[in-house]
């Protein structure tokens, strides 16, 4: 599993840190990567992935994330192979609450790729949403076989 994030503050990027040391725990096998370093073509290698991305200013994507999006936003690829989670860090005092989170879900199922967990649009206070996704993604994805991931939103 690969374990994406970007962040302006550090939070996402904590998660991620976390989630994977998590995985390690288990036993399992997970790779964190900073959206900074992928290009779509590098998404089309990949079967289960989760994104831990926080949204900057009104919608946008955090500086590290910026190149990632403006390659997929355009991209002809498709990803369906790719079984996925997005767990959004945002701030619902603005007006594009969880912005990058929700378009970059969206932007993934446009290029087939499979959400096989809800995405989730955390607030400022995302301790207790993050728990819970946490434990889905464990519950998905440390399952092997790949048919498991059919029908799991």
């Amino acid at each position: 599993m690969k374990v994406y994030y970007a962040t302006m503050t550090g939070n996402a990027e904590s998660l991620a840190s976390t989630l994977v040391k998590k995985t390690e725990d288990m036993s399992l096998d997970a790779e964190l990567v900073n959206l900074d370093d992928v290009l779509t073509e590098d998404l089309k290698e990949v079967q289960t992935a989760v994104f831990i991305v926080s949204t900057w200013g009104e919608g946008e994507p955090p500086d590290d994330a910026e190149p990632f999006w403006e390659d997929l936003e355009f991209s002809k690829s498709r990803l369906e192979n790719l079984r996925y989670s997005v767990f959004g860090l945002g701030d619902s005092g603005y007006a594009e609450f969880n912005g990058f989170a929700k378009v970059l879900d969206a932007r993934l199922q446009a290029m087939g790729a499979v959400p096989v967990i809800p995405r989730v649009d955390a607030d400022i206070d995302y301790d207790d949403d993050f728990d819970s996704w946490e434990a889905s993604v464990f519950s998905v994805f440390s399952q092997q076989d790949s048919k498991s991931f059919e029908g799991a939103v």
